[in-house]
Parts: C-alpha cells; structure tokens; sequence
C-alpha cells in the first residue's frame, strides 16, 4: 500500500544505470573541463586555436573536440537507450543557438 503513495520509484535496470551514469561521469567532466577553459581560452586568444598545451603538445582545437566529441557520444547513447525525441531535442537546441546568435550579434 505505500509502495502505491510513493512517487518515486528509482531506476533499478543495470543498462539503464550504466547509460545515464556515464553521461553523469562526462558531464561532471565537462565541470571540470569548464574550470580550466578560462586558461584554454586565453592560450586561444594568444596563441589562436591551433596553439599547443605546453605540457603536452596537444593543439587547443584537438582537446576541445575531444572533450565535446565524449560528452556528444554519451548524449546520442542516452537518446537511444531511452528512446528520447531527437527531433525535440535538436529543434530546442537549434532555438538556444539562435538566442544565443541575437544575443552575441548585440554590440
């Protein structure tokens, strides 16, 4: 009888886990990845996008692809596992850019 009063009713499918936790793991990635785009972006400025990492060699574009080609892969399997709405989805994503084109043009 609770069980029916209780709204919320965890995920419990091992796949479903596994899918939505790995999206977890690369968003919060991206948090950190965030953190340290302050100084990505400068080496940008200064050096342009094809600048290197001084640690490591790695140009400024390659990383940054890197970094989005992950977070973009997770997203395409969360789609598919959960059989999300792709057109939804890609139609609120084409209208956040084209706020976000008005908002940049505003000099």
């Amino acid at each position: 009888m609770l069980e029916a009063l209780n709204p919320w009713h965890p995920i419990t499918d091992s796949v479903d886990l596994k899918h939505l936790g790995k999206l977890n793991e690369e968003i919060n990635e991206q948090i950190e990845v965030l953190s340290k785009l302050g100084k990505v972006v400068s080496r940008c400025l200064i050096q342009g996008m094809d600048g290197t990492n001084p640690a490591d060699g790695k140009a400024n574009k390659q990383w940054l692809e890197e970094e989005i080609g992950d977070v973009v892969g997770n997203i395409d399997l969360v789609i598919d596992r959960f059989n999300l709405n792709r057109t939804f989805i890609a139609d609120r994503a084409e209208n956040k850019k084209q706020r976000l084109r008005t908002w940049h043009a505003m000099a």
